[in-house]
Formats: C-alpha cells, structure tokens, sequence
C-alpha cells in the first residue's frame, strides 16, 4: 500500500502531569498492493491444505482388515465436530474448518492390478491421507491476552497409524481441543 501525505497537524493532550505533544498527519491511499505475508495455517510441517470435499470425493476410507468394517473417516470426524460447535456456539459466528493432512496412502483399484504405475489413469487410483488435523474458528468470541486479540478455535487430530487396521474393529483414537491461539512472529 501505498501513502502519500494530505495534512499534518500538532495535537497537545495530558499525559500524567504534562502535556504529550502528537504529529498528526492524515494521508491518502492512492495504490493498493496485494500484501508480501499471507495468512500462515495453524500447523505447517509436511501438512498440506486440503478441503472437505476433496476427503469426500478423492480419498476411499481405510478398512480393518479382519473383519472388512470401515473406520470412522477423517471428513465423518469433521463433519460431526462442526455440527456440534454449530450447536454449541449458535449464536455466534463460526468459519469453516481449515484442514491439514500429511503422510498420503496411495493405493489403485481392482482391475488395474497388473498395470505398471506409470501406466494408471487417473480413475484407477485411490489415495487417503493417515493424518488429519483440522481448526474451527469462531472469530465472535475473543480474548485479550498480553495485548494480542485471540479468537476461539475448536479443533481436532485424526492419524490411522494409531489405530490397529490389520485387526478387528476396536475403539477408535481421536484428538479434540479447544482454545485461544496465539501466534509468536520472529522478527
């Protein structure tokens, strides 16, 4: 963004038991420059941004093994977790989650068994993601904390290779929070 200065004008308040002396300049923006520092997301590390549609359309769900039952998918977990902070927290305004999965599980169908890798089309390959970690904000509900202005965020963490998947169905392992986030910026 660009200023270019208007007016400049001095301004005395009280401060204490002086007078504080304050420039004041009003300014005009005459260009807008898409900002340098994009909004980072929650967590980094070998995680990749995906959505909620893509977990419902481009990855199959796990199995156990021994019995052939479906484990409870990453976007069934998500799903659940935002309607009930819909529920919770319905009078106040909440985002859609943000989503992170890492460690991709590629497989391939049926009937492309004998095909080489290079050889798959599209159609013929299956994928899912072993972990998933996801955050709801809800950006109505602040707190102050040393100065900084935090918004609640509801989240969870989702990751299969905890899970036994060459036995029976058993119980299933997930992780929920809730809190304040607070970003520290090197400088």
């Amino acid at each position: 963004m660009e200023i270019i200065p208007v007016t400049s004008s001095r301004i005395a308040i009280p401060h204490s038991n002086n007078l504080k002396v304050l420039d004041i300049q009003e300014a005009e923006v005459i260009q807008t420059i898409k900002p340098a520092i994009q909004t980072t997301p929650f967590i980094e590390a070998n995680t990749k941004d995906v959505s909620l549609s893509c977990l419902q359309e481009d990855c199959i769900i796990p199995v156990f093994a021994k019995d052939n039952e479906k484990t409870i998918a990453h976007q069934e977990f998500i799903e659940v977790t935002n309607d009930c902070v819909n529920s919770v927290f319905s009078q106040h305004q909440v985002e859609t989650p943000e989503i992170r999965v890492s460690h991709q599980i590629k497989g391939r169908t049926p009937d492309a068994i004998h095909k080489s890798a290079k050889d798959l089309l599209d159609f013929e390959k299956t994928q899912y993601f072993e972990r998933m970690a996801f955050i709801i904000r809800i950006p109505s509900i602040t707190h102050n904390v040393n100065g900084n202005q935090l918004s609640l965020m509801i989240g969870g963490v989702r990751a299969y290779n905890r899970e036994n998947l060459y036995s029976k169905k058993s119980f299933e392992k997930f992780q929920v929070f809730i809190g304040f986030q607070n970003m520290v910026w090197n400088v």
